[in-house]
């Protein structure tokens, strides 16, 4: 029961985005785009498919793929998009987003007219070629199952140590924060109680000269 839990588990941690849209032509460079994202930890493999479906002609579909991290790391790019597969790990925790735009030829009306895109992207052990593995290392079936939730264990394992690493991190930052806010507290209490003093000290004075008290 226990290694069927775990199976399920590590399911979970493969990731695998897949949808089939139009996208209508322009001939405006920043216009017509559609961008997917799905994130992704660092270090997972990564195997991307796309196609486009034929469709009328003077169209041409560019893809391009990265990520939203500081360093915005380059994933690859495709022009004139057909049918392409590849795969690449990331090299960061962030968002792997993919760009299409489909590019209008010139001497071909804006008419609205669009392409069907398929778009298939898998990560973690949903990603890896297991029948290719099973072919070359000549294994059982039950062999390159394990070898599969083994993976998706470690992705697992690496997912919630990134995870653990960020929530030290958010705790560091909150603790700093309240550092601040009880300093701040401190300094205004300070501030106000000095004032206070000073406004009697001022006053006593102030009646003493007028001979009042």
């Amino acid at each position: 029961m226990r290694t069927v839990t775990l199976f399920f588990v590590a399911l979970l941690s493969a990731v695998t985005l897949a949808l089939e849209f139009d996208l209508q032509a322009t001939s405006d460079a920043n216009g017509g785009r559609r961008c997917l994202s799905q994130w992704l930890p660092r270090g997972s493999h990564v195997k991307v498919s796309a196609k486009v479906l034929p469709g009328f002609p003077g169209q041409k579909v560019h893809m391009e793929i990265h990520d939203d991290s500081p360093h915005i790391n380059q994933y690859g790019a495709r022009k004139q998009l057909d049918d392409v597969s590849f795969r690449f790990d990331t090299q960061a925790h962030a968002n792997v987003i993919a760009c299409f735009h489909n590019e209008l030829d010139q001497g071909y009306p804006g008419d609205g007219r669009s392409l069907t895109i398929q778009f298939k992207m898998d990560s973690g052990a949903m990603a890896e070629d297991f029948a290719k593995v099973q072919q070359e290392e000549k294994l059982k079936p039950m062999e390159v199952e394990l070898r599969r939730l083994a993976m998706s264990l470690d992705d697992i394992q690496d997912e919630l140590q990134y995870l653990k690493q960020r929530e030290g991190s958010l705790r560091d930052a909150n603790e700093m924060m309240n550092s601040r806010v009880r300093t701040f507290g401190i300094f205004s209490i300070s501030v106000l109680i000095a004032v206070a003093v000073y406004q009697v000290v001022y006053l006593r004075r102030f009646f003493h000269q007028k001979k009042l008290i």
